[in-house]
């Protein structure tokens, strides 16, 4: 019975290892390699599976430092983006948004970070907490 046990918990173990998205490390960090899909922020706080989290704005600048010196998964994190068609000035830009565990001053806000398409480096913004942004997860 405990090796029928240990069995099913062995599969069931394996099953949800592969529901998990793709991972990549960084130096001192595990960060999905896809989306999570688009959730308000109090949805995102909860949407990281058990070991996993939304990243802070610390989280963020680490990878930002991290893909700067390692364009191959950076191109791989930019493809799996939600992208989003946002307007800005005019001007419509192709860009990735996700959600920062880092709440704004304004407690109605909370940090997200997002890429341009065509420039490397992540900007921070706030956005209203019931916006609907991508999540990616880090531990």
């Amino acid at each position: 019975m405990k090796k029928l046990l240990l069995v099913l918990f062995a599969l069931c173990t394996l099953v949800f290892a592969q529901k998990l998205p793709k991972t990549f490390d960084t130096e001192d960090q595990s960060w999905f390699i896809q989306d999570l899909g688009n959730f308000t922020w109090d949805k995102a706080m909860e949407a990281c599976p058990s070991d996993w989290r939304l990243p802070a704005n610390e989280d963020w600048q680490k990878l930002n430092d991290f893909l700067a010196a390692n364009p191959n998964i950076q191109n791989e994190f930019r493809k799996n983006a939600k992208i989003k068609e946002k307007a800005a000035s005019g001007i419509k830009a192709s860009s990735g948004y996700w959600w920062s565990a880092t709440e704004s001053d304004n407690s109605k806000l909370a940090n997200f970070q997002f890429l341009y398409d065509g420039y490397s480096d992540f900007y921070e913004g706030d956005a209203p907490k019931s916006d609907k942004l991508a999540v990616r997860c880090v531990k």
